[in-house]
Parts: structure tokens; sequence; C-alpha cells
């Protein structure tokens, strides 16, 4: 239990540390992963709507 907690602690440091020294580069991924789920979601909606 505890390295799971010490690997999501050191996941969110490292996510951190590259918002911080490449901030562009940190807003386009976030744009990138934000725009993919939309992608799923809207296939899920259209999926349970066509059932």
């Amino acid at each position: 239990m505890f390295l799971r907690r010490c690997a999501f602690g050191c996941m969110w440091v490292v996510l951190g540390l590259f918002a911080v020294r490449h901030p562009e580069r940190a807003a386009a991924t976030v744009r990138v992963v934000a725009h993919g789920l939309a992608l799923v979601a809207d296939g899920l909606a259209r999926l349970t709507s066509a059932l």
C-alpha cells in the first residue's frame, strides 16, 4: 500500500515539474487529453443512443 502511495506522489511531483519547466507543452498536452476524453464521451453517447 505504501509503495502505491509513494508512486502516486512521485507521479504528481513529476507532472508538476513538467508543467513548471514546459508550460506551453503541458498546456498542449492537457488540451489533447481533454479533446480525447470529449471524443470518447461523444462516442459513448452515440453508442448508448443507438441502443
